[in-house]
Parts: C-alpha cells; structure tokens; sequence
C-alpha cells in the first residue's frame, strides 16, 4: 500500500516547465500593495502558459492510494507410487492493483509583464480565473490471473537419463486502459535425454493461442530443439590440468509474438459506433515467428576463470506491417485504412561475451573481477516500403537499414565549421532551403540530388541507431575480513540520438539556453577566429532546428552505475547485543558518467534536458541478523 499526495499536474510536466521561464524574468507573483492592481497573481510571458509557480501551488492537488494484493497458492504431488520419478503440480497466481483517488483541481490567472520598463505593469493572459477547488473521486483497478499446471517424470537407467515435462499455462489481465480483458492459453513438452552425464539432446514444442487473431488463425505451433557435449568429462581431457571445464551447446527453434504495440484485435474491421469505419482487418493475420538459432562455448580454467561465448541469430519471416506501402493514393481509401500484413521480414544476429574472475588469496582476502561484451546488429529486410521518386538521394527509408536508424541533413563542412560566414559565401551557394531561408551564421547542408534545392529529398542516415549495437559492463570488488567493496560500470557504444527541444533548440519558449549555445556564431567572432561551436542563435525557428549531424549526437557512454561499502562486525562484538550479525553499507547509484555528449546538462539516455535526468542516489543501510 502506498498514499502519496501531487499537485494536479506530474512531477514529469513540473520538470519540463522549469526550465520555460528566463531566470532574469521578474516574478513568479505580481507585486502585492495599494499602489499595485491585481497584487499576488502568478507571471508568464507569451509563450507559458503554465508557469512552475501556478502548478506547484494553484492547480489544485491529487492524493492517490495504492493498494496492490498478489496471492500465490500451488501443489506439488509425487507419483512416484504409480511410476519411478512421476510427480505433478500446479500453480495458481492472481495480482491486483487498485487506484484511488481523490482530485481537487483548480486554475489561475496568469499574467505578463508589459513592455514598459519604467514601472511595474502587468496584463492577464487568456481567459483562465482564480477558481475554487473542484472535487472529485475515481478508482481503477487492474488485474492477473495465471493458472499453471504441469507433469514431470525424471529418471536415471545406469548411462542413460530422461528428464520430460507437459505443462499447460493459462493468463487473463485485466487493464483499466483497456475494454476488454486480455487471454492467452498455451500447452507445451519438453524432454531432454542424456548419456553418460556429457551428451544432452533436448526437444520441446509449445502451442499456444492468443485472441489476438481469427479463430482460424490463433493456435501456432512453436517446436525447438538444442544439444550439449560437455567436452571435459571425456577421458582424453582428463590429463589437461589447467582446464576444468569445457562445454559446447547449440540449439534451433521458432518463438512467435502476439503482442503489436497495443493494437488489438486487427482481424477485425474498426467501425465505432456512429457507422465510421477505420482500419480494414485482415482475418488471415497470424502471430509473428521469429527462427532463432544459437550457437555457445563454456569454459573454465584454473578453477577461477570462467569465460562464455554466445553467437546467435534470429529471423522473422512474416512480421507484421502495413499494407499501404504497395497501394497507389489516388485509388480513394486513406492508406492509413489498409489492413495489416505479414507481409515484413526482419533480421538480427550478434554474439555476447561473458568472462569471470574469482580469486581467495587466503583466509581474510578475496576478490573478484569480471565484465560482459555484447554486439548486436539487425536489418530491416522488407516491409513493404514504397521507394520515393529517383530524384530523391535515398530511395528507401527503412528497408536494408537497421531498425531506428537516424536520418537528417548533412552538413557541409568543406568551408571549415560548416555555416555561411559571410554575404558572399551565401549568395555563390545558389541554395534554395525549402523549411526557411538560410542567413549568415546558419547550417550549409549538402545537396545529396544536385537539384540546388535543401528538401526532404536530401535527407540521408546519420550515425548509428537509437537501439545500441554494443553494450557492456564490468563487475569488480574485494573482500578483506568484515570489509567490502563491489562496484559495477555499465556503458553502451554505436548509438545515436537525435537532440531537440528544451536546452537544444534556443528558440523554444523565447529563448531556453545551455552550454551548448555560450560559443555560437556571431559575426565577430569568426572575423576574430575565436572558437565557434554552434549556429547563430535565434528566438525564431531557424534552418538550423530541424535533424542534421550538428544534432545527431554520440550517445556511447559509460557509466559507474552502482558502488557499496559495507563492513560486518566481528561475531564476538555482535554476539553482545544478542545478534547474529551486524552489517553496515554505505551504496550510490550513477554516479560517474563518461560520455561524447555536446552537453554536459544532457544524459546519453534521455537526449533532451526536458526530461528527468537519471540522478545520484546514495543510500546508508544497516543490516541485523538475530
């Protein structure tokens, strides 16, 4: 249960609005006294209409009550009585999540300081009043309910085991955002044989059904089946000390989705009740099928190191996409109303690399070091993309490139820094800009078709994804008597985000500037050679402020992601307070981070200053064991 009182807007709204209202803008109230009209009402400019002031402290407030209920009950029986290593069991888990609340809204006038600096004059904005709090109450509840049942049967004949399962597994949740309840029913087996404890096979085979689909189209079948030799077991490795264990693995299988961002029923045509018809279904729709295969090495050696290397590779065939791409406009339907197919195919494959270092050195010292590398790289195949016209410098947008890629404007850098430095140099371009007119100071994009016009024609991709291609992390820390130490750095590397709004682009709400912005183009300042590191500033949307490489940012960081200290009293001092043992800890979480960002105000994972940054959090515990 958890009771926890908001103003009437979310703290994430509150974060982006502190930053819309320039420090040297007076306020947040006009001035209270005699000599004043309309004393002690909450200041804006033109472009807020929701000041930090107001919505903190005039909007009213929101207490909300949590109460989550999660109830579990299984059975577990031996039949060994019928036959040797029989048993079955089942599980039943059901989850509740209730939401109570009790609303007081509220508005507020808002006004804006004129533009007569001789004294302190004030206008209303818009039409909103001071009004009495309103109440109001809702509750939403969501829920759960899994059922599982299952038989096993494991037995060992001298060389030979079997170890075999058949299960059957029942969901139905409940969303307050969603009408209708969700249902998902699946059964399946799987067996694994073994000889002589180093030679495994295994097979397994689900089939599920989702309501997802048509009823002729919701049951899919999902067969796999792997092998693993455990190499050091064999007799001819027996004289090879330094390596104590040696294990190959493979396996192939098909896993399938039912889940599509959110959209449900697609089978189904989407008529409201008013006789307005939406979507087309498509009753042929099937779950996607991704044929996943996977290749492994597991190795140890002298017994402190121990290294995993994983290569795999995934495939979807019939992935679901649009039909629109293959359909000409002029035939009268919007094109948004053509129903989905399993028309896409989609490809990933990468490899992942794991690797851990145990050492006791004796009795009172110990440590460990250890990391994780993984690569993963994906190619959008087809997904009946329409190419553009042959005037366009790329033709396709999504298919052969990876999934997210990030497309923009180049920038044109042959001249030094990339902008129109002065009157000349912007008249002998001959460039046209079709989203503005370029001025002094601003981007010089390439004009990827020749045509000596800068439109959507000439937009390439820039950088890397939005998904990483690589990640990794590095796990290390020691232990010396009652004392230890672990940390953990994570990072990522070949990723791209596309930088914008607040902190990024200076012209949103009359102008919301950030580090990035303090060595911007003047004309002095290239006329002096002094360092230039962003456009001209302008309180108006520019050519600058669209996606280009200026924008399109590194996002590759690394960071210290968790640290902890900790200490445990000798027993002798904890026996006398009658415990078992005493532990303290001091921990943080992100708290160094190491990145390529223009902005050391902006995270790698949230791209834009608007937006809650991850922050530093410590934390001091202490543990009693009695």
């Amino acid at each position: 249960m958890k009771n926890e009182k908001t103003t009437g807007y979310s703290n994430a709204a509150v974060y982006d609005h502190l930053f819309t209202l320039p420090p040297t803008m007076y306020g947040p109230l006009t001035p209270s006294g005699d000599e004043y009209e309309n004393g002690g009402q909450v200041i804006t400019h033109d472009d807020e209409g929701t000041p930090v002031y107001g919505m903190l402290n005039r909007s009213g407030y929101i207490q909300n009550l949590y109460v989550n209920i999660t109830a579990q009950a299984g059975l577990n029986m031996d039949l060994g009585f019928l036959t040797k290593g029989l048993s079955i069991g089942g599980l039943m888990a059901y989850q509740t999540s209730t939401l109570n609340q009790t609303l007081t809204t509220q508005d507020f006038e808002r006004y804006i300081r004129t533009k007569d600096m001789s004294g302190l004059y004030f206008t209303k904005k818009g039409s909103s009043l001071n009004s009495p709090l309103k109440y109001s109450k809702s509750s939403t509840m969501d829920y759960n309910l899994n059922l599982y049942a299952h038989a096993n049967y494991s037995r060992t004949f001298g060389d030979h085991s079997i170890d075999a399962m058949g299960y059957i597994f029942y969901q139905k949740q409940e969303l307050q955002k969603s009408n209708l309840p969700y249902k998902r029913e699946s059964m399946g087996a799987t067996a694994t044989y073994g000889y002589m404890k180093r030679y495994f096979i295994k097979a397994d085979v689900g089939y599920s059904g989702s309501e997802q689909f048509h009823q002729d189209k919701r049951y899919v079948a999902t067969p796999a089946i792997s092998g693993a030799w455990i190499v050091s077991d064999e007799a001819f490795m027996k004289d090879i000390e330094w390596l104590n264990y040696l294990k190959l693995r493979a396996s192939y299988g098909i896993t399938a989705n039912d889940q599509f961002g959110g959209a449900r029923y697609l089978y189904l045509d989407d008529i409201d009740i008013n006789g307005n018809e939406g979507l087309k279904g498509n009753p042929s729709l099937s779950a996607e099928k991704m044929k996943k295969q996977n290749y492994g090495i597991e190795l140890g050696l002298f017994n402190e190191l121990s290294i995993s290397l994983d290569w795999y590779k995934s495939r979807c065939d019939n992935m679901l996409v649009s039909s629109s791409g293959t359909i000409p406009q002029y035939q009268g339907v919007p094109l948004n109303y053509y129903p989905k197919t399993n028309g896409g195919k989609m490809e990933n494959y990468g490899y992942e690399i794991e690797a851990m270092y145990e050492k006791r050195l004796n009795d009172d010292w110990s440590f460990h070091v250890g990391g994780s590398f993984s690569f993963n790289k994906n190619k959008v195949i087809s997904v009946n993309e329409s190419p553009y016209s042959s005037d366009y410098a790329y033709r396709l947008r999504t298919e052969g490139y990876t999934s997210g890629q990030v497309w923009g404007y180049l920038i044109d850098y042959s001249n030094g820094n990339g902008m129109f430095n002065f009157k000349e140099e912007l008249e002998a371009s001959g460039l046209t800009y079709a989203f503005g007119t370029p001025r002094l100071g601003d981007f010089i994009y390439q004009d990827l078709n020749g045509d000596k016009v800068i439109d959507e024609k000439d937009i390439a991709p820039i950088g890397y994804s939005r998904i990483p291609r690589q990640s990794y992390n590095l796990t290390a820390g020691f232990k010396y008597k009652g004392l230890e130490v672990s940390l953990l750095f994570q990072g990522v590397n070949k990723v791209s985000t596309v930088a914008s709004g607040i902190g990024v682009y200076e012209h949103a709400y009359q102008g919301v500037f950030n580090d990035i912005h303090q060595h911007a183009w003047t004309q002095e300042r290239w006329n002096n050679g002094e360092k230039i590191e962003y456009p001209a500033l302008s309180l108006n949307e520019s050519t600058n402020h669209v996606a280009n490489s200026f924008f399109v940012w590194n996002a590759s960081y690394l960071r210290l992601k968790n640290m902890e200290i900790a200490y445990t009293l000798p027993k002798h001092i904890s026996k006398k307070v009658c415990a078992e043992n005493i532990r303290f800890s001091l921990s943080g979480q992100n708290l160094l981070t190491f990145d390529k960002m223009r902005s050391k105000y902006i995270d790698p994972e949230i791209g834009t200053m608007g937006d809650f940054q991850p922050y530093r959090v410590y934390n001091i515990g202490v543990s009693l064991t009695f």
